[in-house]
């Protein structure tokens, strides 16, 4: 069979044999100057998540080093908790109610900030100042502004000759109070992401709209939205996983109550993991919350692609 092979195509293979023993340590560099990152991902993310979903299959109180095996029992045990399925109704309420108007009013400010002939940045900054506020801080304030009888709120309500309800002690208003916050610290952040798509979009778009006789509604609905998907995907999949996260607003003007009406998903995992101590079971809600997100954000990909391709 070596006989066979021609003389120049036994050259041919000895020479790309050497040319990629030449560069083999090459290819190695790039690697070597990510390796540190890839450790530090792998020891701060990769490892807490396999020892999360490790624990989730365990009996474990945190004190005792003991840990026990139990399966799925953790899994189970979470579908016959009436708290667990309370506190994911309320994290999707949560999110349905903070979500669209977070991202609606963040629209909505860029359109408008934009459009001024003075003042874009001193609005720019007064908008975005909640983001970067101290959720503590911020809190405690809507905490005093929701006060029943010298809250800010219902003083302004009273003027008006209308009596304002207990807003963080009621029930029907309690969740509601929470994600007014939510979108109140929230959408400065969309506004601002708006304002980069914005600037992106050529104006000589706009330009050939008019000629062809669209007016600002024209405009804003072929040319404006379709440009701003990518945005307004990117805010969308941050706003949900962000709202499915909160915890620092409940656990400072809440904790959970009343009557477990603001008991979200992450704050039902706090409870379970340091007030009653059952690590399992938190790990298991944990995973619950996991895969909801990861659900979600796949569908919006769909969706996304979906809307792209029709488009």
């Amino acid at each position: 069979m070596e006989n066979s092979i021609p003389l120049s195509g036994k050259r041919t293979q000895r020479t790309s044999v050497l040319r990629w023993r030449r560069l083999l340590p090459k290819l190695w560099i790039p690697f070597a100057f990510l390796l540190p990152a890839f450790a530090l991902y792998a020891i701060f993310f990769i490892f807490p998540f396999l020892f999360a979903v490790g624990l989730s299959f365990q009996e474990w109180n945190l004190i005792s080093p003991d840990k026990k095996f139990v399966g799925l029992a953790n899994y189970q045990h979470l579908l016959k908790d009436e708290v667990f399925w309370i506190s994911l109704s309320n994290s999707a309420l949560y999110v349905l109610y903070t979500v669209p108007f977070s991202i609606g009013l963040g629209l909505l400010l860029a359109l408008t900030v934009e459009s001024l002939l003075r003042g874009k940045k001193l609005y720019r900054l007064i908008f975005f100042l909640p983001v970067v506020s101290s959720i503590g801080v911020i809190s405690i304030v809507w905490s005093l502004m929701y006060n029943p009888d010298v809250g800010a709120i219902n003083v302004l309500l009273r003027s008006f000759g209308i009596d304002g309800p207990n807003w963080s002690n009621n029930p029907a208003t309690a969740l509601w109070a929470l994600a007014i916050v939510g979108i109140w610290k929230g959408f400065g952040y969309n506004m601002v992401l708006y304002i980069s798509g914005l600037k992106s979009i050529d104006r000589r778009l706009y330009e050939a709209a008019a000629m062809d006789g669209g007016g600002r509604w024209a405009q804003f609905r072929h040319v404006t939205l379709p440009l701003l998907s990518p945005v307004t995907f990117f805010i969308l999949v941050m706003s949900i996983i962000s709202s499915f996260q909160v915890f620092a607003t409940i656990q400072i003007m809440t904790r959970g109550g009343p009557n477990n009406a603001t008991n979200v998903l992450v704050y039902q995992i706090y409870q379970e993991a340091f007030q009653f101590f059952n690590i399992g079971v938190a790990m298991a809600s944990s995973v619950v919350l996991l895969l909801l997100v990861g659900v979600l954000t796949i569908i919006q990909l769909r969706l996304s692609n979906h809307t792209v391709h029709y488009q």
